[in-house]
């Protein structure tokens, strides 16, 4: 059994990051197609097509997941998606570094602003925030919600923000080879 709270965090979580980096791909279509094209996997002709079908996934994941408090069985279909999407871009990330093309815009928030191109620590970030769908597969306890609920929810969201900032912000340090 899995606390039903943990199953928020993880729907509400992955649900605001899917929503935000869709709205941003979204918001600078042609970026986000340079950065596709970058990835050197979609064929150029289907890139048109693609990047805005990835940012409506993204989308359409994000919302889903955000509902888990209201709908659970459609917010679980939303972080499993969410996380699916997350999986994907860690895989094409990690087949792009082990083929040495890591000098390109990763596609995530900040088109052009993160310097040091591709990490391994993309791919580190991108499973970590995927593991939380896990609850979402897991049956949640049935309980009444109590005020602490609500002071557990917000803090876990605050701690999964800052994570994620200081995952960025680490992200955004140069490396060994752009030092020298």
């Amino acid at each position: 059994m899995n606390d039903p709270i943990i199953l928020w965090l993880g729907g509400l979580g992955l649900g605001a990051l899917m929503l935000a980096s869709a709205l941003h791909k979204l918001r600078d279509l042609r970026q986000f197609s340079g950065a596709v094209t970058g990835y050197n996997i979609v064929p150029a002709v289907l890139v048109p097509l693609a990047a805005p079908l990835l940012a409506m996934a993204e989308l359409a994941a994000g919302l889903a997941a955000l509902m888990v408090p209201f709908v659970a069985s459609v917010g679980k279909t939303g972080m499993i998606a969410s996380a699916a999407i997350l999986m994907l871009y860690a895989t094409v990330i990690a087949f792009n570094i082990a083929r040495g093309n890591t000098a390109i815009d990763c596609g995530c928030f900040g088109f052009g602003a993160r310097g040091p191109g591709l990490r391994r620590g993309m791919i580190v970030r991108n499973i970590a925030f995927a593991a939380l769908a896990l609850p979402a597969v897991v049956e949640a306890a049935s309980r009444e919600f109590v005020w602490l609920d609500a002071i557990t929810l917000l803090g876990g969201l605050i701690v999964l923000g800052l994570v994620y900032a200081g995952g960025e912000l680490s992200l955004a340090l140069p490396t060994k080879e752009t030092a020298a």
